[in-house]
This record gives C-alpha cells, structure tokens and sequence, in this order.
C-alpha cells in the first residue's frame, strides 16, 4: 500500500511539472511567435487549456487519495483488481489496433484529395507503429 502511495504521489508530481512547464513552453512560444495564423494560435490555446484543466483535475483527485486512507484504500483495490486490468489490456490492444487500420484506410483515402495530407498520415502510421513494436519489446524483455 505504501509503494501505490508513492506512485500517487509522483503523479501528482508529475501533473504539477506539466502544468509548470506547459504554462511556460505555452507563453514562451506565444511571445516569442508572433505570425502564427488566428486558427492555428486558437487551436493550440484549446490544446493547451484542456490538457492543464486535465492535470488540474488529476492533481486534485490525487490530492483527495493522499488525504483520504479509505478512499486511498479503495483506489488502490480497483487499480489492482485483476479483472479491472485485463480490461484495459484489451481495450489498449484493441483501440491500437483499430488506430492502426482506420489511419491506413485513411492515408488511402486522403491520397486521392492531398498528398500533403496522405504523407502526414503515413508519417503517423509510422511512428504509431514504431511506438507499437518498441513497446512490445520493452514488455516481451521485461516479462
């Protein structure tokens, strides 16, 4: 119980660092950057601001646990629980899967409209792919 106490206590850690460094990285680049196009700059703003409204969010579900021993206690139960993790073993593996195939049809597609958008997708294809195998390997020598 202690070790999955720590491990909260590093991701709030964690969620505090993205919050610090992608606040600064975020008004560092607005300053520095002046041309960026209104809808490239409005969708890096709604980037941005949900992904600190979702570290925010963490940190204080984190901070909840640490106070809380039975609430601690009853997290620690449902992130061990066996069934609860073959779940989400087959989610991941499905929904890789499923990205995988659904960004091939669409390099495919997007082929016939914009070769820009055809090899963006295929650059995605690639290092999706690349992450994949990487972490296959990583588990298989871990394992």
């Amino acid at each position: 119980m202690e070790n999955f106490k720590k491990k909260i206590q590093r991701r709030f850690y964690l969620c505090l660092m993205l919050c610090g460094s992608g606040s600064a990285i975020y008004w560092l680049l607005s300053y520095l950057i002046k041309d960026v196009p209104a809808y490239s700059r409005g969708m890096i703003s709604g980037v941005y601001t949900g992904i600190i409204v979702i570290a925010v969010f963490l940190m204080i579900k984190y901070l909840i646990l640490l106070r809380s021993e039975s609430k601690l206690k009853a997290e620690y139960i449902k992130n061990t629980d066996e069934r609860n993790i073959e779940i989400s073993k087959e989610t991941m593996r499905t929904a890789s899967i499923i990205n995988l195939v659904g960004t091939g049809l669409a390099i495919l597609v997007t082929g016939f409209f914009s070769q820009t958008v055809s090899i963006a997708l295929f650059i995605e294809l690639t290092a999706s792919s690349l992450i994949t195998v990487l972490v296959f390997a990583y588990y298989n020598k871990k394992m």
